[in-house]
């Protein structure tokens, strides 16, 4: 089975790891996003979600000899609630290929609004407006149970949203001092 990609609407990104891997939990490195559309937005990908997932199920339950056989089920890789969906999409930025042992980088593609190449002096924070290519697959563990996890393909931002390097953290404000 080919695993098509696709892409969502634009929507808010929420700690965006995407010009630089994060290495706080994984010593080979994620890029990841979470990204927040409204509800309505978002069912395509939460049917492609549930499509993918049930496709596992089935194969297991063939697998087990027993179609009416209850598999357990992953945490899915989505939220909804107040109106949001947030959808969780990452990648790894090294490793090693289980077939052919060979080890590898990579990064997401960025794509500024225009569809240039995203400047590599730039960083992506929280609350730029991003849409997200993305490939579902689908997987079955002993342990987590029958799931869909969002492999991040590449991003286009349409609205960058870039923070200060001030160590302070704070801007200048209006006052008497």
């Amino acid at each position: 089975m080919t695993v098509k990609v696709k892409t969502t609407p634009f929507g808010k990104a929420i700690y965006p790891h995407l010009t630089k891997a994060d290495y706080k939990f994984k010593s080979e490195g994620l890029y990841h996003v979470n990204l927040e559309v409204p509800e309505d937005q978002g069912k395509t990908e939460i049917d492609t979600i549930n499509d993918t997932i049930k496709m596992i199920v089935v194969d297991q339950q063939k697998k087990n000899g027993k179609r009416d056989t209850e598999v357990k089920r992953a945490p899915l890789p989505y939220e909804t609630k107040d109106g949001k969906t947030i959808f969780k999409f990452k990648m790894k930025a090294s490793g090693v290929n289980s077939k052919t042992k060979q080890t590898f980088t990579q990064k997401p593609s960025l794509y500024d609004n225009k569809l240039n190449a995203f400047p590599s002096d730039k960083t992506i924070w929280g609350d730029s407006i991003i849409r997200v290519s993305y490939e579902p697959h689908g997987y079955y563990t002993e342990f987590a149970g029958a799931g869909c996890t969002l492999r991040l393909k590449s991003v286009q931002v349409k609205d960058l949203v870039e923070g200060s390097n001030g160590a302070s953290g704070f801007s200048p404000v209006e006052g008497v001092c």
